[in-house]
């Protein structure tokens, strides 16, 4: 740093700190939603930890010591002056910032080897005007030459195109910050059958940009998530999970929110509360699908259930590091996927379409109930039966499987999903298109299903 007309400023340090200004005003910037300084590094701006905008107001304060004038070397000498230069710094226009500048938009993927507009799949230099803090963990190779991995894939879905279709767009619509499609993707299958290694070399690529959180995050529970859980799901691109216990149930209004677009409060803790509109794609892995407890039309939008069925015959126990020395190469297979889901949309092969319905269809146990205990033809208005059969017969349905059959109010809606209408016979309230069947009106005493 020139010491150079250092002496023309007035020494306090609120004139220091503009001399600090004119010396790193494109090198930091200080945020303060998250209190940090960020430092360009010529490819990003990344978070800074170790004091570094400290330790460049100590360099100032110790120019301005060496000055002959005893006053200035007094009041420069001083050890708060350093700290309090850098105070005054964070509020001047030249380094302060909000988070929402931050990697706001969704289409430029940050690379060791410069920046991807994903928009169109090139390259171009870094520029710090395009905020970006996140970059990927490889720069994306020319072509997408990458036979292991393809080979991997090819094993693994016993040759399915489509499925590997899927999941090239799935992994390139990942790597941007556009949620249009309100998605999310399921892995199921048992161990060794591909999944985690698809899915950590997935995760492994695009570095900075993923995040893993706790399975709990999107689970119901009974008690509330802390807003920390949340605030570290901010900025992610792809946010994984890893499910591994049985019987847990999804966190409906929580997923729906977290992948519909909506704005959620967190923040970090110890911080304020702050507002964000979550940009990841979530993907899940486990052996055990969580059970959904009302399986509607906003549910069925959003889930995507991805059957891994098929282990190696030969294990190899080295296919990650195989993997990684193609990541360049998948890099650019990811983003050929990228351009062509921006082009046709996420194509669902059968074989997601065929294991999704199927899971929609162990889930939904009220439709079990409508299949097994009534006899439905809506479009006959001459069968009908009251609310309180129905009721009755559902509440003991949803009991004997284990499940909360909710109330009368929440039972409307679902019997208006279904296609069936609402109609008064004299003075008892029932449903047309729906009778039960003559085994029941539900006999609590008949436990033999």
């Amino acid at each position: 740093m020139k010491t150079s007309a250092i002496n023309r400023y007035t020494v306090t340090e609120d004139a220091a700190a503009q001399r600090f200004a004119e010396h790193f005003a494109d090198r930091l910037r200080f945020c303060h939603d998250t209190g940090s300084w960020y430092e360009w590094t010529g490819a990003i701006w990344r978070r800074e930890k170790t004091g570094l905008a400290f330790e460049w107001a100590r360099q100032l304060a110790r120019e301005l010591a060496l000055d002959d004038d005893p006053k200035i070397k007094a009041i420069a000498g001083k050890s708060s002056f350093a700290a309090g230069v850098e105070k005054y710094a964070r509020s001047d226009r030249a380094f302060a910032v909000t988070s929402d500048i931050w990697d706001s938009d969704p289409f430029l993927l940050g690379t060791p080897g410069g920046t991807v507009d994903l928009s169109t799949g090139q390259m171009r230099e870094a520029d710090a005007g395009d905020s970006i803090t996140r970059m990927t963990a490889v720069a994306p190779a020319m072509t997408p030459h990458c036979p292991t991995w393809i080979r991997f894939l090819e094993e693994t879905t016993g040759g399915d195109a489509g499925m590997i279709r899927f999941l090239k767009q799935w992994a390139g619509y990942s790597l941007t910050a556009d949620t249009r499609e309100h998605a999310l993707v399921f892995v199921c299958g048992d161990g060794g059958n591909g999944k985690s290694v698809w899915l950590n070399t997935m995760a492994g690529i695009i570095g900075d940009y993923a995040t893993t959180a706790a399975m709990e995050t999107f689970t119901s529970s009974s008690t509330d998530k802390h807003p920390t859980d949340l605030a570290m799901l901010r900025g992610a691109r792809l946010v994984t999970a890893s499910e591994t216990e049985e019987g847990r149930a999804w966190a409906e209004s929580r997923i729906k929110s977290l992948t519909g677009g909506d704005v959620i409060t967190a923040r970090f803790m110890r911080q304020d509360f702050f507002s964000f509109v979550p940009a990841f794609k979530l993907t899940v892995v486990g052996n055990h699908q969580p059970v959904l407890r009302n399986v509607d039309d906003a549910m069925r939008r959003r889930f995507n259930i991805v059957p891994f069925n098929r282990k190696p015959a030969k294990p190899d126990r080295e296919l990650p590091d195989k993997l990684k020395a193609e990541w360049p190469a998948i890099l650019r297979w990811m983003i050929e996927g990228c351009l062509d889901w921006q082009a046709n949309g996420l194509v669902r092969p059968q074989s997601i379409i065929d294991a999704t319905t199927g899971y929609f269809s162990e889930q939904d146990l009220f439709g079990q109930w409508l299949v097994e205990e009534c006899d439905v033809e809506p479009s006959n208005s001459y069968k009908w039966e009251t609310t309180a059969n129905l009721f009755a017969s559902w509440t003991g349905y949803a009991k004997a499987a284990g499940e909360a059959p909710g109330t009368t109010k929440s039972f409307a809606p679902r019997m208006v999903r279904s296609g069936l209408t609402r109609k008064r016979t004299g003075s008892a309230q029932g449903y047309a298109g729906v009778r039960l069947k003559p085994k029941t009106a539900y006999d609590p005493l008949d436990n033999d299903r």
